[in-house]
């Protein structure tokens, strides 16, 4: 198992946790529970594709509506990774989590340290929620959204080696996993119940 968090907003402080589990089934149980209260949901990857460089338009996002200034707290993966012919390597494909204004967030690197290429499958697992607060010494990674509420999800590569080209592949069974603490009441009332809708799109 191999994992790779960088920061992409500025902070700092921390120690290590044990990883932990908490989820909602649904969002309508989001929706209702107290402020403070975790919850988990699931993004599924199966087929998923990793094509450019970050930010580039063809690149595939699935944008999570979550709850308005959600605190995003944990992270976990579960994913496996078949590489291009093209030469590109298992540790290039990348998933940035970030809030809709791309100030705050952070990268993931699953098969961080696998340079090299392989029609393989590789399979990468975090072995349950990673603290984003204490994963990285004196680094705490935990983020908040903005007043949308959206978790911007996007797959990329750390090294594009064929522009629009697909470079690697989410094989069957891949997802990553987002905990989250719900906010204060009166964000909630905002969005109601709209909770947990999730959407899949090529930019």
């Amino acid at each position: 198992m191999k994992i790779a968090i960088t920061a992409i907003a500025a902070v700092a402080g921390a120690a290590t946790a044990s990883p932990y589990f908490q989820g909602y089934a649904d969002a309508q149980q989001v929706g209702s529970a107290p402020a403070g209260a975790l919850a988990t949901i699931t993004i599924d990857l199966s087929g998923a594709t990793s094509w450019d460089g970050f930010g580039a338009a063809i690149n595939e996002r699935y944008d999570q509506n979550l709850l308005a200034n959600a605190h995003i707290v944990g992270l976990g993966f579960d994913v496996s990774i078949t590489t291009s012919a093209n030469g590109s390597w298992y540790s290039e494909a990348v998933i940035a989590f970030e809030n809709t204004a791309q100030t705050a967030g952070v990268f993931l690197t699953p098969g961080i340290g696998d340079d090299f290429n392989g029609s393989t499958a590789m399979s990468y697992s975090s072995g349950g929620i990673i603290d984003l607060a204490t994963v990285l010494p004196s680094t705490p990674l935990d983020f908040f959204l903005d007043a949308d509420g959206v978790l911007r999800v996007e797959l990329f590569e750390g090294f594009d080696d064929v522009a629009l080209d697909a470079d690697a592949f989410y094989g069957a069974g891949s997802s990553v996993q987002v905990q989250y603490v719900i906010p204060a009441p009166g964000a909630l009332a905002v969005l109601g119940m709209g909770g947990l809708v999730a959407g899949r799109r090529r930019r």
